[in-house]
């Protein structure tokens, strides 16, 4: 294994996670903003950020602004979590792919 294989796969995960990450940024914009969940653009968003927030649905509950805003903490955490889980699968990959060298 050399160093572009492990470059590689940090690519793929750096990039897996900034798409959850961007999602999860439009969702809670879209919230905030309290856009229309019966347009198609916000349900597509609302209904692709949910299959990632699913194992932290219920946890907080959001925080009403105003009468149509709201501040999604879950989705915060939920990006919090993924950026975390992203760091550490690069860091275990740089372990695996540095200890392969060394064999």
């Amino acid at each position: 294994m050399n160093d572009t294989s492990s470059w590689f796969v940090a690519r793929v995960i750096n990039t897996v996670v900034g798409v959850i990450e961007v999602i999860l940024l439009i969702r809670i914009a879209l919230e905030l903003l309290g856009a229309n969940p019966a347009a198609p653009f916000v349900a597509w968003v609302y209904n692709a950020s949910a299959v990632f927030m699913g194992p932290f649905f219920g946890a907080f509950p959001g925080v009403q602004i105003t009468q149509n805003s709201v501040l999604d903490i879950v989705a915060i955490v939920a990006m919090i979590a993924y950026a975390l889980i992203g760091w550490l699968l690069i860091e275990l990959v740089t372990f695996i792919f540095s200890a392969l060298r060394g064999i």
